[in-house]
């Protein structure tokens, strides 16, 4: 995970203890501005994100994205992972999956034991899958849109 710029952190039971190795980032667990981002470089958003419009998030994560800002996005909001290349999966203070979002999003058993749902977009696409009408998982609803109705 060490070169990965952009994570996202999924717990049942969001505990601040998870970001005991990550004690070289700024925690943001309230409101924040763009400054404070800027200056720090390197932040944790501590489940503050879910109350955003979908319209903010893109902007948040474009301006972290061109200001080569590493962040961690700690949430209990799965869809929210959508929006980085890397997941961990937590269930109380241990890690039960990491890697490429798309990879442990593929593990739906896991998910739905920890009581949680894939984002839609992800299910939709394994159903669509399962009825041979894509041959893919899709994390993004305008690429599964193209691939329907090409």
């Amino acid at each position: 995970m060490d070169k990965i710029t952009n994570v996202t952190i999924i717990s049942t039971n969001l505990n601040k203890k998870i970001l005991n190795k990550y004690e070289d980032y700024h925690v943001i667990d309230g409101d924040f501005s763009y400054e404070e981002i800027h200056e720090k470089k390197k932040v944790v958003f501590f489940n503050i994100l879910n109350n955003l419009s979908e319209k903010e998030l893109k902007k948040l994560f474009k301006y972290l994205k061109d200001n080569n800002i590493l962040f961690i996005n700690v949430t209990n909001d799965v869809e929210l992972c959508l929006y980085t290349d890397y997941l961990i999966v937590y269930d109380k203070s241990k890690i039960l999956m990491e890697g490429s979002t798309l990879e442990v999003l593929k593990n739906e058993k896991l998910f739905k034991r920890l009581g949680l749902n894939l984002p839609f977009i992800v299910e939709l696409s394994l159903l669509l899958k399962d009825y041979n009408l894509v041959d893919d998982i899709y994390i993004d609803k305008e690429s599964l849109a193209d691939k329907l109705w090409k």
